[in-house]
């Protein structure tokens, strides 16, 4: 999970999946976001329609806050710690 959904959507919602997916199903998640998205001063795209400033745009200022409190609530390692080497 991640990226505009995590943005878009409350943080509850994405804490809440990431800790199902660990705690129901047994697995590890992944979680990924793009560099921009911590970037809310980035230079706004003219011409751009309403839908597509919506999904980029919003709570771009959030993210940042968002992000450093899913790296408290949860454990992480690299990816090919998680799934390639089985968590070792």
């Amino acid at each position: 999970g991640g990226g505009g959904y995590f943005r878009l959507l409350p943080y509850a919602l994405s804490r809440w999946s990431l800790a199902r997916i660990n705690r129901v199903d047994g697995r590890p998640a992944m979680f990924y976001f793009h560099p921009w998205e911590l970037d809310p001063g980035q230079p706004r795209v003219a011409g751009l329609s309403a839908k597509t400033r919506f999904r980029h745009y919003l709570n771009l200022g959030r993210t940042e806050a968002r992000l450093s409190r899913l790296l408290r609530d949860f454990r992480w390692d690299r990816v090919d710690r998680v799934f390639l080497d089985g968590g070792r």
